[in-house]
C-alpha cells in the first residue's frame, strides 16, 4: 500500500495529535512531508555535524536510515513556512510534549525499562538534560564525574575528603557504581548495596564462620561511599563509631599506675603510667586488636568467646 502523504498544516493542533503523526512518521504510515533536505537548508551546521554524532552514523548505516528530522521533532511544514519555533517540536524542552517519551521510542532495550520510577526522572532530569543529539560526537554534554557533579555538588565535595574512592584519580567513575536510568535497585550491579561492594572488594564477602553482623547486613551502617574525614571511608573515627553498638570495655574504667612500673612477667616492658594510661589505651582505635572486623574463620587467641572477639 502507498503511504499516505500528509500536506495539512499542524499549527494549533494539540501534542496528541503531533505524537501520533510522529508514531505514524516512523512507522511509515505517513510520509514525511519536509524532507531533511528542507532543514538542512536553513539549520546547515547542524546538519553537517550531526553526521558525526552517534545517531548520524547509526541512521546512515542501518534500516533507520528512512527516519527524518520530522522522526524527532515531528511534522516540520508549519514551522518551514512560518519559520516559527514554536511551531516544531523540541524534544529537549517541556513546553510542548514530553522530549524523554520521544528518546524512549527508539531507546526501548530493558536498559530503561525503570526510567518511569528512576531517581532521576523523579527529580524532572531530561534526556536533554545530560544527552546531546545535534553537533557533538559525545552523546553526552561531559564525561563523568562531571557531568554528575553538576547537580550532585555535595557529592564532588565529599570525594575530595581525606579517604575517598578514587573517583578524582580516575580509576573509578559515577556509572560503574550508579544506574543512571534507573533499575530494580539504587545502584547498578547486584541486588542490593553489599553485592555491589563486593564486586571489587570481594575478600570481605565471606562466608565467614565468626560474622560481624552489622558487615553482613549492610556495608552503609559503618560507611559512606563518596568520602569521608575517617579513614577507610567510616562515617566516624573509632572508637565513636564502634561504641555506637557496642559497650565500652571494662579496661577503660580501669584506673592505670601512676608512675613507673616494671611487669613481672615482661621486665622488657617497663615505663612510665599515668592513671588514665588504660582509657588512653582502649579508646584509640579497636581495630588495633580486632582486626578482622568484617569476619573470620580463626578462632581469636587468648579469647573465651571463640572467634567472636575478631581479632584474628
Amino acid at each position: 500500500m502507498k503511504p499516505l502523504i500528509y500536506q495539512r498544516s499542524w499549527q494549533g493542533f494539540g501534542a496528541l495529535s503531533i505524537i501520533l503523526m510522529m508514531i505514524f512518521i516512523m512507522t511509515g504510515t505517513v510520509e514525511a512531508t519536509v524532507s531533511n533536505e528542507d532543514c538542512t537548508s536553513c539549520h546547515d551546521e547542524i546538519g553537517e555535524a550531526f553526521v558525526e554524532t552517534s545517531h548520524g552514523v547509526y541512521l546512515g548505516k542501518t534500516s533507520a536510515a528512512d527516519n527524518s528530522c520530522e522522526s524527532c521533532h515531528g511534522p516540520g511544514e508549519a514551522h518551514m513556512e512560518n519559520q516559527d519555533p514554536a511551531l516544531i517540536i523540541n524534544p529537549a524542552g517541556h513546553d510542548q510534549m514530553d522530549g524523554d517519551e520521544t528518546c524512549l521510542s527508539c531507546h526501548s532495550s530493558h536498559k530503561f525499562d525503570d526510567w518511569a520510577f528512576s531517581e532521576h526522572n523523579a527529580a524532572d532530569v531530561s534526556c536533554a538534560g545530560c544527552h546531546v543529539v545535534h553537533g557533538e560526537k559525545a552523546i553526552v554534554k561531559k564525561s563523568s564525574p562531571e557531568l554528575c557533579y553538576n547537580c550532585h555538588s555535595e557529592v564532588r565535595a565529599s570525594s575530595y575528603m581525606p579517604s575517598h574512592h578514587p573517583v578524582a584519580e580516575g580509576k573509578i567513575d559515577c556509572l560503574d557504581c550508579h544506574n543512571v536510568h534507573g533499575g530494580t535497585v539504587e545502584f547498578a550491579m547486584g541486588e542490593g548495596v553489599k553485592e555491589l561492594c563486593f564486586t571489587c572488594h570481594a575478600d570481605k564477602e565471606g562466608p565467614f564462620v565468626f560474622e560481624h553482623a552489622p558487615a553482613a547486613e549492610d556495608c552503609m551502617i559503618c560507611h559512606t561511599p563518596h568520602g569521608s574525614v575517617a579513614d577507610n571511608l567510616l562515617k566516624q573515627n573509632e572508637p565513636s563509631l564502634c561504641l555506637n553498638c557496642h559497650a565500652m570495655h571494662f579496661h577503660a574504667t580501669v584506673e592505670g599506675v601512676d608512675g613507673e612500673f616494671t611487669p613481672p612477667l615482661a621486665p622488657e616492658r617497663a615505663g612510665v603510667s599515668t592513671p588514665d594510661a588504660w582509657k588512653k589505651g582502649m579508646l584509640t582505635k579497636c581495630t588495633q586488636c580486632h582486626t578482622a572486623v568484617h569476619g573470620t574463620d580463626h578462632p581469636s587467641q587468648a579469647m573465651s568467646t571463640g572467634g567472636n572477639g575478631l581479632t584474628r
